[in-house]
């Protein structure tokens, strides 16, 4: 796999990613959270995913960052590379015949490391 990763390329090492469920459930899906709490509010009223539904949300991303290509590279120094991947996720609930695509953010720090989940947000509504 070539160094560094480049907009079009599957994420490396997207199959040992990690801090899914921590940054979901202290993050993105926290309602309370000072900066995630809209984020948690567009997961609920657009695709149904609760703060009880983070294991739902971090299988479809963990499926879905494996295949899906990057969109972006940012220069993150001193930690290394940030990149987007947009994921397809299908909603719950109500809104199970609903596919959004939610856009993550994964931080790379060296060549042959696995990627952690800085972000993931509610990319557009169709």
């Amino acid at each position: 796999m070539s160094w560094p990763p480049t907009v079009g390329q599957t994420l490396p090492y997207a199959g040992s990613a990690f801090g899914i469920e921590e940054k979901l459930g202290a993050y993105c899906l926290n309602l309370a959270h000072e900066i995630g709490g809209p984020k948690a509010r567009g997961f609920e009223r657009i695709l149904g995913i609760r703060i009880e539904d983070v294991e739902y949300l971090a299988k479809a991303l963990r499926v879905g960052v494996l295949d899906a290509p990057i969109t972006d590279v940012r220069d993150n120094r001193p930690f290394g590379l940030l990149c987007e991947v947009r994921v397809p996720v299908p909603g719950l609930r109500e809104h199970q015949n609903r596919i959004v695509g939610i856009t993550t953010v994964w931080e790379l720090r060296r060549a042959g490391e696995s990627p952690r989940l800085v972000t993931a947000y509610i990319d557009r509504v169709p």
